[in-house]
């Protein structure tokens, strides 16, 4: 009678699989963040974001002026149970740019400034009409420009990288 040794395929593939979790984590944070490099969102095709209605050119890409949109991805959770991807804590506007909406934002001084020194600046009319607006407050209509959300595409990717993973670990299988 022979006798077998049946390798411990619990510990096998623990030790193989033990950071799947972190992987998928950075996985998912590393796609919406790509969204801010391509402009726009991938869930089953590619969505890009809205272009700005403004004449006025400015040097930034759409959302990336201060970076703190973009820098606010983070893995809030990654475990075996579920993975968790965090956007816009503390960004009070984060909401608005992913989801597209109308906000109404009040007249202050300070705006008022700000669009005088842009009129000397530019000597474009718009920013005076802003100036001297009689208005109280603005109604804005902000067009959708999501950047996290479900998404078909990563799910696959993420499922091909699991599945990649196990086959890897299957391989490296000791059975001697």
């Amino acid at each position: 009678m022979a006798e077998v040794q049946v390798p411990d395929f619990r510990r096998l593939a623990r030790e193989a699989l033990e950071n799947m979790p972190k992987r998928i984590g950075e996985e998912a944070q590393a796609f919406f963040v790509q969204s801010f490099v391509k402009q726009g969102f991938t869930d089953d095709w590619f969505v890009p974001w809205a272009k700005r209605k403004s004449e006025i050119v400015l040097p930034h890409k759409l959302l990336n002026q201060s970076l703190a949109l973009k820098n606010s991805i983070r893995i809030a959770q990654s475990d075996w149970k579920k993975t968790i991807i965090s956007a816009g804590e503390g960004l009070n506007y984060a909401a608005i740019h992913n989801e597209g909406g109308t906000i109404t934002v009040k007249v202050t001084e300070k705006m008022r400034k700000y669009f005088w020194a842009m009129y000397k600046k530019t000597g474009n009319e718009y920013f005076k009409n802003l100036a001297l607006t009689k208005k109280e407050q603005f109604t804005i209509s902000i067009g959708k420009r999501q950047f996290i959300g479900n998404s078909n595409f990563l799910a696959e990717k993420l499922t091909s990288i699991i599945i990649n993973e196990i086959k890897t670990a299957e391989r490296n299988l000791d059975f001697k």
